[in-house]
């Protein structure tokens, strides 16, 4: 039988392993995939890539907000990771089309501005996942 401590427990791996798949792909995948890729090769692989991983993150971020709804209140971290799943999804629905729209077209400055927004979004969750370990693991 789970009590609230294994719930907790489970939750935190859960956002360790949201913590470290978001990590994997932004400083390790992606890099590797442009060096040993030719440029638009790689640009075409990670346009598919792109959408299959922001559903999966979406989908790590809810597990663990569905584990703490159990026992203790969480209300915080709860939302913090529906936020993360929420704009994971956003990012795959609307930022990558329009990035992909852009490159298509050949519009390198709507392109940048676009990229520059998913990457800086992406810190932003990446930096409210390590927020809610850090929490979870006190």
């Amino acid at each position: 039988m789970f009590n609230w401590l294994n719930l907790h427990i489970l939750a935190l791996v859960a956002v360790a392993a949201q913590f470290g798949g978001m990590a994997f792909f932004a400083f390790l995948f992606t890099p590797l995939v442009f060096r040993y890729m030719e440029r638009e090769d790689a640009s075409k692989f990670l346009r598919r890539v792109f959408p299959v991983y922001y559903r999966a993150m979406a989908v790590t971020a809810v597990v663990p907000a569905l584990l703490l709804m159990v026992g203790q209140t969480y209300v915080t971290e709860i939302s913090v990771m529906l936020g993360v799943a929420i704009t994971m999804l956003f990012a795959a629905r609307i930022i990558v089309p329009a990035a992909n729209r852009a490159r298509e077209a050949g519009d390198d400055a709507k392109f940048k501005l676009v990229h520059r927004g998913s990457v800086i979004l992406h810190m932003i969750q990446w930096i409210a996942v390590t927020v809610v370990l850090i929490h979870l693991a006190q």
